[in-house]
């Protein structure tokens, strides 16, 4: 009797260490709860603290999924943001359902100057909870998704974007942009006194390296457009001399060459507007950048006007430049773009309109349109954008 009581006990002892250990196990719903107190979405906006993921109730690590939400910490997000990032994940093909969630984070105050307009003291933490499909079939190890073109800039024009076009909420961008104008592809011209009326392959060898600064004002909504405000830098040089223009009667040379380094600077304002996968952009330069395009055909150096536009005295100057593009991207690392850029009061009233085209060629090269009084120019470019803030 008392070897079957002993025996009873080490069982009754054995049944509560199980359960104590069961007890302590955590679960999905208690991993959630250190998540923090929950927060209606239909309120806003509120300070990003972190963002993550749960599939299945256990927290996701995946690159991919985290390159379609937009926000990052520190970022004032609004309820708009956070619906627009689900139909991101949902546009992945992934998912059958995503459930965005918001989480109060303790002891997290949000910075002095969104606490008028924050709806909660402290910062959040935006979850969504994301049903995967299953799995079939094939086991073919997906590729690395390419990272994408940097959307704030075209050519030579900003967007109201930052970065990659994932930062649509108000902050800081920085870029630098380097075109290269190789020359002439094929130039026409109406001029009395010009050589050639047909001009063809000519370099032109100028460099623009860019600077670009910018404020983003305003968020993008379904409704509204992003709005920034911006100032840029440019380095422009030569190098190569800009192409004479010889009269095939030996009596005229026309010395086209013009210093072969310039300052310029301007400072702008910008809206764009996501319509389907169009994004458009409308803005305004003010400052010396409009100067550059004389460099771009010997036809616009002071020698020519004067000679061949009779136009002596004049200059291809413009201290305003009205600008608009619109962008796509069909994959990538190969946006497809126009760009058209107008030199207000300058001589002969030349205009710009840049296609990006690489695309097309699997190349980073592009082809401009320079159309003014008298003739037209068509040139080829190369031009390299980084992003250096926000980072991708």
């Amino acid at each position: 009797m008392a070897r079957l009581i002993s025996v009873l006990l080490a069982a009754t002892a054995l049944g509560g260490f199980c359960s104590s250990v069961k007890a302590q196990s955590p679960s999905t719903s208690t991993a959630q709860a250190h998540l923090g107190a929950p927060l209606a979405l239909d309120r806003g906006p509120w300070i990003l603290g972190e963002i993550l993921f749960f599939s299945a109730g256990q927290p996701a690590n995946n690159p991919t999924w985290r390159e379609r939400v937009r926000g990052s910490r520190g970022s004032l997000y609004t309820r708009a943001d956070i619906f627009a990032d689900t139909e991101n994940l949902m546009s992945l093909g992934q998912f059958e359902s995503v459930n965005p969630a918001l989480y109060e984070i303790p002891s997290t105050p949000v910075p002095s100057e969104f606490s008028s307009i924050s709806a909660s003291t402290n910062q959040v933490r935006l979850v969504f909870h994301v049903t995967e499909k299953p799995v079939t079939g094939s086991t073919v190890t997906a590729r690395p998704a390419t990272p994408p073109s940097a959307i704030s800039g075209v050519i030579f024009t900003p967007t109201a974007y930052r970065g990659a076009g994932r930062y649509t909420t108000p902050g800081l961008g920085l870029d630098f942009n380097g075109v290269y104008v190789i020359g002439r592809l094929y130039g026409k011209n109406s001029f009395e006194n010009a050589p050639r009326k047909t001009n063809y392959i000519d370099r032109v060898g100028v460099w623009l390296l860019t600077a670009d600064g910018k404020m983003q004002l305003q968020s993008e909504s379904w409704l509204r457009p992003a709005v920034s405000v911006g100032a840029q830098g440019s380095f422009l040089f030569r190098d190569s001399p800009q192409p004479k223009v010889d009269d095939p009667n030996p009596s005229v040379t026309v010395n086209a060459s013009q210093k072969k380094t310039k300052l310029l600077s301007n400072a702008y304002a910008v809206g764009s507007k996501k319509f389907g996968p169009v994004r458009a952009s409308i803005g305004f330069m003010q400052g010396q950048q409009g100067d550059m395009v004389a460099q771009f055909s010997e036809f616009l150096t002071p020698d020519a006007l004067g000679f061949f536009a009779g136009r002596r005295g004049q200059r291809v100057r413009s201290r305003s430049v009205p600008f608009a593009s619109l962008l796509l991207l069909p994959k990538p690392a190969y946006p497809l773009a126009v760009e058209f850029m107008k030199f207000n009061g300058a001589a002969l009233n030349p205009y710009m309109i840049n296609f990006k085209i690489g695309y097309f060629l699997k190349l980073n090269f592009d082809v401009a349109l320079l159309k003014f009084d008298g003739g037209y120019d068509v040139i080829g470019l190369l031009q390299f954008r980084y992003n250096h803030f926000p980072r991708r």
